[in-house]
Parts: structure tokens; sequence; C-alpha cells
């Protein structure tokens, strides 16, 4: 390497190193101005209807060293409901994407049908499982299921679509397998809409996880939403809130470093 790019190259680690500087402190700056706005909006509301985020801390706090571990228990029950049920519905999406991209008989005959459940609400499923099921962790695995697996098949189907002929038509030329056309050249094409299709799958996933709580069975996180919400403590509501939140922020960014690393090692 030259001496000319060799300062080249430091400039760029340089600016690249300076912009995510900054990308932390809008961050961390943006986050204290909204705390704050919570912590005043909580002094200067009726406490049976908003609590201050300091007070949210405390609870928290103390749900997390109480000897009964409640907040830990309910944690561990939710995620027995949360994990299978997104793990088989992302999966069975992918497949299923995988089926309407590639085949234009089966997206003719499943769009439809796919269409119809994705904007289905399902809290109207809810009454017909239950009679199907009974009430138990499998109900609410379904139901968890339901709610992931289309954001995920419609993104895959469309990121298959997406691909582009000059992708595909020079391992075509080489006689390339339509299972080497998939795995080595459009699977790693769509892997950005498998990614985008698993977030808004998890958006959902955990939404409806809280839902499945709440009208089957009194348990998990839910069922501790639900008990501080019928007898007005604000504070001990968020706690479930706190924690969804986090166990989303983690499992997005861990798709995002898996994404960003699998485009790497795609390019190179």
């Amino acid at each position: 390497m030259t001496p000319a790019e060799d300062t080249v190259l430091r400039a760029v680690r340089a600016r690249i190193h300076r912009s995510r500087i900054e990308r932390l402190l809008i961050v961390a700056a943006t986050l204290a101005g909204f705390l704050l706005l919570w912590e005043f909006a909580g002094h200067l509301t009726n406490p049976m209807f908003f609590a201050p985020v300091s007070e949210v801390l405390v609870v928290f706090y103390q749900q997390i060293v109480d000897p009964s571990h409640s907040l830990l228990n309910g944690l561990i029950e939710t995620l027995a409901v949360l994990v299978p049920g997104f793990v088989i519905a992302s999966v069975l999406g992918v497949v299923l994407g995988v089926l309407m991209g590639r085949g234009n008989l089966a997206l003719q005959i499943l769009d439809p049908y796919v269409t119809i459940f994705y904007n289905m609400p399902r809290i109207a499923l809810i009454p017909v499982l239950l009679l199907w099921l009974g009430v138990g962790d499998t109900l609410k695995i379904v139901i968890v299921m339901l709610a992931a697996i289309f954001p995920v098949s419609v993104n895959v189907t469309a990121g298959i679509r997406d691909v582009s002929a000059q992708l595909t038509e020079p391992a075509r030329s080489m006689n390339a397998s339509e299972g080497q056309l998939l795995w080595k050249v459009i699977l790693p094409a769509t892997f950005p809409y498998v990614t985008a299709g698993l977030k808004l799958g998890l958006g959902r996933a955990l939404t409806t996880v809280i839902v499945a709580e709440f009208f089957v069975s009194l348990s998990g996180l839910g069922g501790i939403l639900h008990a501080a919400s019928s007898t007005y403590q604000m504070a001990k509501m968020f706690a479930p809130a706190i924690i969804l939140a986090t166990m989303g922020i983690a499992i997005d960014g861990l798709l995002t470093y898996l994404e960003r690393r699998a485009l790497q090692r795609y390019r190179a």
C-alpha cells in the first residue's frame, strides 16, 4: 500500500468513526430528552393514569429483586410461547415465500389466502382456535405463529421476485441447478428482504403473545400487565413493556448484524 492510499484509508476510517460517535450522541440526547419529558409529564398527571420514569425504574428494580421472582417467571412463561412460535413462523414463512417467489402457480394459488390472513386480526381467530386447541401453550404458540408467518412470507416473496436477471442468467449459463441457483444466488440476494420480514414478524409476535396471554390465560408478562392495570398500578404496568421493548431492540440488532455479515460475505 502506497503512502497516499494509506492516508486515504485512515481518512475513511476516521470519518466512519466520527459518524458513529455522532449517531451515538444523537441517540443519547434524544433518549435523555424523552426521559426528561416523561418525568415532567408523570409529575403533572394523575398517578392513576401515568407514572414518572423515576418511579417506574424504582418499581422495576423492586420487581427484579423480588424473592418470588414473579417478573422472571413471567418472562420465562412468555418466552416459552414466543420463541417456538416465532421460530416456526420464520421457517415456514421463508419456505412459503420461496414457493410463491419461484413458482407462478404457487403464487396464484396461495397469494389470495396469504393476503386474507395477513390482514385478518389475530384476535378474530382466538375463539375458533380456542375450540380446536383448548386452553394452553399450544394455542398461544399457534396464535404467535399465525401473527409472524405472513410478514415473513410476503417479504421473501417480494425479494425473490425482485431478483434481477443479471444475477440469475450467469448462473444458468453455467448449468447451475435450481437448488444451486436458489442457495448461492437468489437467497443471498434476498437476505435483506428476509431480515426485514423477520423484523416485521417479530413486532407482530411480541404484540400477539401479550394479547394471547390476555385472552387465553392470564400468564406470563401479559398476566402481570393485566394484574397491574386492573389495580391501577401504573408504574408496575411498565415493567413488562420495558422487558418486551428491550427484547425487541436486542433481536432487531442481532438481525441487523447478521444481515450485515451475510451481505459482506456475499459481496466478497
